[in-house]
């Protein structure tokens, strides 16, 4: 099974401008937006800040030369893949040395499906390679708009 982007973004996961101050704020700030969009059990979402933070404590998920950071973690309780996307012209957040991440894509994936995370991850990160994606994304005008973009990119 290969899950498109589009397909673990669905519809109300994209946030522009957030407004966040860290990782730590984008990471809860992204599972909230899960669980609002009714892609998340509440249940599971301490449980999803907590697993992406120990991930990312293992090896940071950003790509500072891009601007890019892709925080993910396997989560016991959900089936497939879902993931949210914050977007900032500037920034959403600084990692490191004050080094400007402006696309954030958070995903979360069933345990049982090793192969399709891995899969996934690949293509969501080969999408974002695209400096012309990048840009447009950034100054995207509306999350719709977003969505667009990632489904015709496929």
């Amino acid at each position: 099974m290969i899950v498109r982007v589009s397909e673990a973004l669905g519809t109300g996961s994209v946030m522009l401008q957030p407004g966040w101050e860290d990782f730590d704020q984008t990471i809860t700030g992204l599972v909230q937006r899960l669980v609002a969009a009714g892609r998340l059990p509440g249940a599971l979402a301490a449980e999803a800040v907590r697993l992406i933070g120990e991930r990312e404590a293992m090896a940071s998920t950003a790509m500072v030369d891009i601007g890019v950071s892709i925080p993910h973690a396997r989560l016991q309780g959900i089936s497939g893949i879902i993931c949210a996307m914050a977007v900032s012209p500037q920034a959403v957040y600084h990692a490191g040395d004050s080094l400007p991440i402006s696309i954030v894509v958070l995903a979360l994936s069933s345990p049982d499906l090793v192969g399709e995370h891995l899969t996934f991850l690949a293509s969501l990160s080969m999408l974002l390679q695209s400096a012309r994606f990048r840009q447009n994304v950034r100054n995207a005008p509306t999350p719709e708009y977003v969505e667009r973009l990632i489904r015709s990119s496929e």
